[in-house]
């Protein structure tokens, strides 16, 4: 057993020894990786360190223990040369985010509906263009009935340089989780609907009897993003 080990391995090392004789010899040319530089270094940040919150709130919130029962968690970021100021844009964005996120939803649940209408609208825009220009409004609409509504769970905040750059020698980032109970996004769901349809109650008819269920494909979506 051991002869043919020792065989097996003698001829993976010739071939190896082969393979980099060959590309010495005008062989395929071996590219150098270059490794990008930081643009940035971190001159303080918030005690703690970062955490896994930034990158996935929803996944964090389920290994932390957190009520991912009846709570889903978004995230914020904001910059500036102030950092009260990015905090608070931060915050603002985390709300924004979940204004986009629901109406997102509700409007591709709709145009999945209503997926056997194409065309242009009246005023010229594809469908798809519509949709889009319905889901920022309804976005901006949704944000304001939740401003000041949700609390700042965590925070984390970096200042960062960039003088060696060519940038700013100071500028703070900073990233805000917070987190809205399942009821309300239930709530939010139903006015995006109801903002939807009263602009176009025709559509209304079309799609209402397959709208059911919508709260429960919102939990599978937020698994997904």
């Amino acid at each position: 057993m051991k002869t043919v080990m020792n065989q097996s391995l003698a001829a993976l090392l010739f071939t190896v020894t082969a393979s980099v004789a060959l590309s010495a010899c005008g062989g395929a040319p071996i590219k150098e990786v270059k490794v990008e530089e930081p643009q940035f270094t971190v001159t303080d940040a918030a005690p703690g360190g970062r955490e896994a919150w930034l990158d996935n709130p929803n996944f964090w919130a389920d290994k932390d223990g957190q009520n991912t029962k009846d709570f889903y968690y978004f995230t914020g970021d904001a910059q500036s040369a102030d950092k009260r100021m990015a905090c608070e844009n931060a915050q603002a964005n985390a709300i924004d985010d979940v204004g986009k996120q629901v109406s997102t939803f509700v409007n591709t649940s709709i145009a999945r509906a209503a997926s056997d209408s194409t065309g242009s609208d009246t005023n010229g825009m594809t469908a798809s263009s519509a949709s889009q220009t319905e889901t920022s409004k309804m976005s901006s609409q949704l944000t304001e009935t939740m401003v000041g509504g949700l609390e700042k769970k965590k925070q984390y905040w970096e200042q960062r340089n960039f003088s060696e750059k060519g940038g700013a020698k100071s500028i703070y980032y900073c990233w805000v989780l917070t987190d809205i109970s399942k009821k309300k996004v239930d709530d939010l769901i139903l006015r995006a609907e109801s903002i939807r349809f009263k602009e176009d109650p025709q559509l209304k008819e079309k799609v209402e009897n397959k709208m059911s269920g919508l709260q429960k494909e919102f939990e599978k979506y937020m698994q997904a993003h």
